[in-house]
């Protein structure tokens, strides 16, 4: 529909034209009247009508006079006149300055709906026109973010002067404000459609948030460009967070999902495309410690809190799992991602939380395969940490996968205890003539030197020791009757320094000296 304002000194004339004529059929409204060119410029100023219909002779200010103010400010605008017999050739000179068209009175219906076609039309030509100077200012403004305004200034004036034209700003205006708008974990939410307030349909969250925000220059004069995916730059003429943030609370996806950051003063779009870098950084850095939907109009006063300590050990989370301790877990998730950002590329922290993830899963379910299917089935699930911004959704995903995991573990508690002890016997058999400690043996596979003592001895009837023992007692005596190798060297790689110790144990353990177990087993047929 396009917008009228209708001007005339005639109300038996403007009465007709505003409600006798079905405007509506044309795809027309009428908007507003005025008795006099005055009138009508103030009206003109507000609404920035597409069509005005003028008389040619009025009082205080004439329809040329007016036709001529209109032509300067708003060129779009298309301009009908209205004239009687007597004033054709007046009505002609006027239409030297802008106008497309001229009726006579008593206005005929079929001329008006043939004059109207053709204004629509040109209404039409004038659109596509400026939507296509509105696309080519936009990868000019994408081309300028990118290089940087001082090298492009040829560009920046040509898109300054789209802008005045579409915001009905002077020719010499140079300054606008810029809003940052963007959709916080775009890619998670392409991934994950969610539906909260929006209506049934195929759409996904994201389509829906798009348009939405397609349609921000309806609420609030201003030119949208879109950046790439997930984030747009709105330039307008005047900023007001209020009025911002009430057209985002309208969704509460939008709500939760959008996030704005805006310039607190007006600025050329050179001094902007200086600014941009710093904007777009901090606008990351905030999202990543804070979360999403933010607003903020003072963000180049605003830090981000950079991480002093460091990373807790990835060991410390993977013997919480196994343990199934969640306090500990939880307190790891805490000193993990609620300790500031790390300096330089803050999306090394999600890519780095994709292989601690990988890390405790490699351990915990290397020898159980319900929780191996479990993450390969929905492998996206946990893939999708690398796709999160913010530092809290990261910890609430993690905290969600690590709960999921543990369950999985309590659900087989003796099987889970099997495996972890089949492991620490697997190292034993494979280290027995070295340094065995409980300490270094829990400290491999991750857990505390208490809770593998407990669950050895509730798998095996055996302390660690106990075990240990029996392995170097049982390869000793396979030396002893195999080799003619010195006892205090058999002593030696079974892990005993002292060769009185080794002979003291075996005794203990065979009721022998290793002397009389050789001898013994060198009398003893062999099978």
């Amino acid at each position: 529909m396009y917008n009228i304002i209708l001007v005339d000194d005639e109300r038996l004339t403007l009465d007709t034209l505003a409600n006798y004529i079905d405007w509506e059929q044309m795809s027309c409204r009428v908007v507003a009247t005025a008795s006099n060119g005055r009138d009508a410029w103030s009206k003109i100023e507000a609404m920035q009508p597409d069509i005005l219909i003028t008389d040619v002779k009025m009082p205080v200010m004439d329809g040329i006079e007016l036709c001529k103010q209109v032509h300067t400010r708003f060129p779009n605008i298309q301009i009908v006149f209205l004239s009687g017999y007597n004033e054709f050739d007046y009505a002609c000179a006027a239409l030297q300055h802008g106008a497309c068209g001229y009726l006579l009175k008593p206005v005929d219906h079929e001329e008006l709906t043939a004059t109207m076609r053709m204004v629509r039309q040109r209404c039409e030509e004038q659109k596509n026109r400026f939507n296509s100077t509105l696309l080519t200012s936009g990868e000019y403004l994408r081309e300028l973010l990118q290089i940087g305004g001082n090298l492009l200034s040829g560009l920046a004036d040509e898109v300054t002067t789209v802008y005045n034209h579409h915001l009905h700003l002077p020719a010499e205006n140079k300054t606008f404000y810029f809003v940052f708008i963007s959709i916080d974990e775009y890619s998670l939410l392409a991934e994950n459609p969610l539906v909260f307030d929006a209506p049934s349909g195929d759409f996904s969250t994201v389509e829906r948030l798009e348009f939405f925000i397609a349609g921000l220059p309806s609420y609030s004069p201003g030119v949208l460009t879109k950046l790439r995916d997930g984030q747009w730059l709105f330039v307008t003429k005047e900023s007001d967070r209020t009025v911002f943030t009430h057209w985002r609370d309208q969704s509460a996806n939008a709500q939760r999902w959008i996030s704005l950051f805006l310039t607190d003063h007006p600025q050329s779009l050179l001094s902007f495309t200086n600014q941009w870098p710093k904007m777009l950084q901090t606008r990351n850095q905030l999202v990543a410690i804070h979360g999403t939907g933010l607003i903020h109009d003072n963000w180049e006063n605003m830090q981000a809190i950079l991480r002093k300590e460091p990373f807790p050990k990835t060991e410390h989370l993977i013997a919480a799992v196994q343990q199934n301790r969640r306090d500990q877990v939880e307190e790891w998730l805490h000193d993990y991602y609620d300790g500031g950002l790390p300096p330089g590329n803050i999306s090394q922290v999600f890519v780095d939380s994709v292989s601690v993830f990988n890390a405790v899963l490699s351990a915990v379910a290397a020898n159980n395969r319900p929780l191996q299917q479990l993450f390969e089935n929905d492998s996206k699930f946990f893939e999708r940490l690398s796709l999160m911004e913010s530092m809290q959704s990261m910890k609430t995903h993690m905290r969600q996968l690590l709960s999921i995991m543990m369950d999985e573990l309590e659900a087989s508690p003796v099987d889970r205890h099997i495996e972890i002890v089949n492991e620490v016997c697997n190292i034993i058999q494979q280290n027995y003539g070295g340094v065995i400690s409980i300490d270094v043996l829990a400290e491999l596979i991750y857990l505390s030197p208490n809770y593998l003592r407990t669950i050895f001895k509730d798998v095996t009837g055996k302390t660690l020791l106990e075990y240990v023992t029996q392995v170097r007692m049982d390869h000793a005596c396979l030396m002893l009757q195999e080799t003619n190798i010195r006892i205090h060297e058999i002593a030696k790689q079974v892990g005993y320094e002292s060769p009185s110790y080794f002979g003291s144990v075996f005794f203990k353990r065979t009721g022998l000296t290793p002397n009389q177990y050789r001898t013994h087993a060198k009398k003893r047929p062999r099978s």
